[in-house]
């Protein structure tokens, strides 16, 4: 500080800073006061509420100063923001420097494109587009009243008279299904007004404060772009440019910046830009205006979001239910009959089917791993596996997409088939013929295997590395699936004692599982992308080891081959080798699979002794330790060095378990770790089916299960690896 004021006498200095201090201090009391009064208004609010005011209310005293408190109580005022403002003019001009890898043309723009101007018969197809079906009641009304409206248009015109609805307009009382515009798309639809308002009244807080600048804000779309999206395939380039997102929803922004600071090369943002993210998600509910980019922030928020370390502060179940209401609310789910007449309408058109097909992906495989019912149900949209070749504007993932859609679909016929008791609380049948139902299904992976591995050799673009990741993708998710699929033959034979014929449940369990880790080490993790990864793929790969361990149950010993076990070992050893290599930090999520897997095997591993009987190996040397070029690197890119709580993989033993905990809120904002954790209930799950045979906690040691995930500071999700669990052969969910 005193570099910064030379020339000031001590007393000039202390003034100074003490003034410096008042300011902040006023700062932190205006935050505070934000955050705790739910009456405080935003600039998007006070002008929804302008539109639906009466004319008669418009002169009414009390609503007039009303008014006037609510515009005096947001900052900024109406006057656009310079910084703000600068930031977009900065945006627009480093994008159109960097050569257009989106194209400009798709971009918003003030000006009405040629080919945009609809006559008001499109524009009432249009709408119709967005509203419910005619069939259901709301959807009579809505249609009914567009009809009559388009009629009375029509006659005005031809009689060259005013609209006899101008006496209607100027009712108090003309609100609701009364008003004639009910139906009609509002503000949010027409996207220049919708740019207006939120550059002048709603920028990102990340922009407001200064957070990063338009330089930061292109080299963090470029990761996004780069290791974000080959994983979702959310966003198409062409139309999502900065300066878009920016102008349409400034959540969507905000989320984008904020994952991918993660894997940028200034620490310090991460963690704030996330608070900002989680912010804007609470605040968009309310006062964002509803489209598909607000749909597809919260899909982002879903899969990427901070590590919990209680499983009732784990919202990221919540976020999906959220984008998918908000998409089924949209009508994402019904196909469009507008035929579009430029390139621009066309992607939105594909856009829209595309954030429809990850709603319902996202829908089925979180309610598969949590144990909860799925939301969305089979469509024409979900059933078409051909939709990426629609048009010369599909995007190069959307091959990849159908591809992912097509194996959940088979998942949940099985599911389906296996929960078909409708007498039964759960739904599980027991009186099925499980090994007959699970080779149906397990036939039916093996072609669906061939038959896009087929696709991908021919249509999928190998020369982009996203696109070639994404097929490397498909065979661990579909033997991941095949593991879900035996598991629950593997359990009924479990529950009424295992006989000679049941090895082939044991067998098909330890392939697929082994399978799955196997293809993370050897073929995941040196692509380049797993760092960067969802959390969804790390809990795949975390689920098949548990489930391996419970294999090295003695009921199992007759069944298990010393082979099998010293494979067991090996195989989760590398992985959480591989995990380590992986990760950025200590929080960083990878890490912290690494960290709950190496306490199981250690409780395992204790006497030196496997489970099933058989003397077990340490694991070789080569996997032992990890090597230093590649050693995960910090927020900022700098080297990450080994602690003592970094498992070095040369035989463990109990203590190696004791490791600091974090807390996901505290470290989010300061980013250091903060001890202390409390136990907290698991996930619901489907109440497994009970085992006669089955050990309890103790057949772990003491402590259980809970305790020793509340220990580690284990993520959320690992919450559904609980003690129960343990006691049956079903996978989680």
């Amino acid at each position: 500080m005193s570099q910064d004021l030379p020339t000031l006498s001590h007393s000039s200095k202390r003034e100074y800073l003490l003034a410096q201090i008042r300011h902040k201090d006023q700062m932190i009391e205006s935050l505070l006061k934000q955050l705790h009064n739910p009456y405080t208004a935003t600039p998007l609010s006070i002008s929804a509420f302008k539109t639906a005011t009466s004319p008669s209310d418009k002169d009414n005293v009390k609503i007039v100063d009303w008014m006037d408190r609510l515009q005096s109580s947001t900052k900024p005022p109406t006057q656009p923001c310079p910084s703000r403002m600068e930031m977009l003019r900065e945006l627009r001009d480093t994008h159109n420097n960097a050569g257009g890898v989106g194209d400009n043309s798709m971009e918003d723009s003030d000006e009405i494109e040629e080919g945009d101007e609809t006559t008001e018969g499109e524009e009432t197809e249009k709408v119709r587009g967005t509203l419910p079906d005619a069939a259901v009641p709301i959807g009579l009304l809505a249609s009914l009243s567009l009809d009559k409206d388009k009629g009375k248009g029509r006659a005005s015109q031809s009689a060259g008279t005013p609209s006899t609805n101008t006496k209607l307009e100027e009712d108090d009382d003309n609100v609701g299904v009364a008003n004639k515009e009910y139906f009609m798309p509002g503000l949010a639809n027409n996207l220049n007004i919708r740019k207006n308002l939120i550059e002048q009244h709603s920028p990102p807080d990340i922009v407001l404060h200064g957070l990063v600048t338009a330089a930061d804000v292109e080299k963090l779309f470029e990761i996004f772009w780069g290791k974000i999206n080959p994983f979702i395939s959310l966003l198409d380039r062409k139309i999502h440019t900065p300066t878009t997102i920016f102008q349409r929803c400034p959540f969507l922004f905000t989320v984008i910046c904020a994952i991918s600071s993660r894997y940028y090369d200034k620490p310090e943002i991460y963690p704030v830009a996330m608070h900002f993210a989680k912010h804007a998600a609470a605040n968009a509910l309310i006062d964002g205006w509803k489209s598909v980019e607000l749909c597809q922030a919260y899909i982002l928020m879903s899969l990427y979001t901070v590590p919990a370390r209680r499983w009732e502060e784990d919202r990221s179940w919540l976020y999906t239910g959220l984008a998918i209401r908000i998409a089924t609310d949209l009508s994402l789910h019904q196909v469009s009959e507008i035929r579009p007449t430029t390139e621009r309408q066309e992607r939105e058109l594909l856009n829209r089917i595309r954030v429809w097909m990850i709603c319902f992906n996202l829908d089925r495989s979180t309610a598969t791993q949590f144990g909860k019912p799925s939301t969305i149900k089979e469509d024409y949209i979900i059933r078409n596996a051909n939709w990426y070749k629609k048009s010369p504007h599909n995007d190069k993932y959307d091959i990849h997409l159908c591809g992912y859609t097509a194996l959940l679909r088979i998942v949940a016929q099985f599911h389906d088939d296996v929960f078909s008791d409708p007498d039964s609380p759960t739904g599980l049948n027991r009186s099925i013929d499980f090994l007959t139902v699970t080779l149906e299904h397990d036939n039916r992976l093996t072609l669906y295997f061939d038959e896009w591995t087929k696709r991908f050799n021919e249509d999928s673009d190998h020369t982009d590395p996203g696109s070639a990741f994404r097929c490397k993708l498909l065979p661990f998710l579909v033997n991941y699936s095949r593991l879900v699929m035996y598991s629950f033959g593997f359990q009924h034979a479990f529950q009424r004692g295992m006989e000679s014929n049941d090895q082939v449940f044991l067998e098909k369990c330890f392939d697929a599982a082994t399978a799955v880790i196997e293809h993370v080490v050897e073929v995941l993790a040196p692509s380049g992308f797993m760092r960067s990864s969802p959390d969804g793929h790390f809990v795949f790969a975390s689920f098949a080891s548990a489930f391996l361990l419970k294999l090295l149950r003695p009921e199992f010993a007759q069944f298990l081959t010393h082979k099998m076990e010293d494979e067991i070992f090996e195989s989760i050893s590398r992985l959480i080798t591989t995990l380590q290599e992986l990760a950025i930090d200590e929080r960083h999520t990878p890490h912290l699979y690494a960290r709950f897997l190496a306490s199981l095997l250690t409780k395992h591993r204790k006497g030196g002794a496997g489970v099933g009987g058989h003397p077990q190996s340490q694991p070789p040397a080569s996997q032992s330790a990890h090597k230093p070029s590649t050693q995960p690197r910090g927020y900022g890119g700098q080297q990450y060095i080994s602690s003592p709580s970094r498992l070095q993989y040369s035989g463990l033993s109990s203590q190696d378990s004791s490791y600091p905990r974090y807390d996901s809120d505290n470290m989010q904002m300061n980013g250091s770790p903060f001890p202390g954790t409390s136990r907290s209930p698991p996930p619901a799950t489907t109440p497994p089916m009970p085992a006669a045979n089955a050990p309890g906690p103790e057949y772990l040691g003491e402590p259980g299960m809970d305790d020793m995930l509340t220990d580690i500071g284990a993520l959320a999700s690992m919450r559904a690896l609980n003690d129960v669990w343990w006691g049956n052969m079903m996978m989680p969910g």
